[in-house]
């Protein structure tokens, strides 16, 4: 008698366990699909803000100069790394990819700047950003990922608009003649960085 009492106790605690398990999956995918949703959102704004019929920069057109401020309050100029091969980047915090790619950047920038010649210009959407501390939310991500290149803040949309930023990330890779020698959209990792810069040579 004790040992089916003890049975029975013991397949009521596997199931509601298991019933537990099915609701915390569920919550979690319902959380997940959210997110990607707000994703999904986030990227259309991006691209409701491009103009329809422009055409885009190509390869070999020299690239808008601009001028933004920094976190720090510094202000940057692209013409300020006039002979040098830039990497322009544009992000926003709350994009996957974009969280993917900053530690193979990050990590190619300490190792790489200074000998190869090469500069790296992360202009953060902050037009883009969610919530109401835009300034804050970019901060905790350049904290977090303990970021040193440069981090222009684009907090108008303008320069976005200017470099036909349809989805996020893109990058420009500017040559040291100040031309663009590729744009690459989507996420970069090492070795793709290290390829992107020898063809600059």
């Amino acid at each position: 008698m004790k040992k089916s009492i003890f049975g029975l106790v013991l397949i009521t605690m596997l199931v509601g366990i298991f019933i537990v398990n099915v609701f915390q999956e569920v919550r979690k995918n319902k959380e997940n699909a959210r997110e990607l949703e707000e994703n999904i959102t986030q990227i259309a704004s991006v691209e409701g803000s491009i103009a329809p019929n422009s055409e885009g920069l190509s390869e070999g057109d020299a690239p808008p100069d601009f001028e933004l401020k920094t976190l720090e309050g510094k202000t940057i100029r692209l013409s300020d790394y006039k002979g040098k091969k830039v990497i322009l980047n544009f992000w926003a915090s709350w994009c996957p990819p974009c969280k993917a790619e900053m530690p193979h950047m990050e990590t190619y920038y300490k190792t790489n700047a200074k000998k190869q010649n090469i500069e790296i210009i992360a202009v953060n959407l902050t037009n883009l950003e969610r919530g109401s501390n835009k300034l804050e939310q970019v901060k905790n991500f350049v904290k977090d990922y303990r970021l040193t290149f440069q981090i222009p803040l684009d907090e108008n949309g303008d320069v976005g608009r200017t470099y036909q930023t349809l989805s996020i990330p893109t990058s420009y890779m500017i040559d040291s003649n100040g031309l663009i020698n590729k744009k690459i959209i989507g996420p970069m990792d090492g070795e793709m960085i290290e390829k992107l810069v020898k063809e600059m040579d």
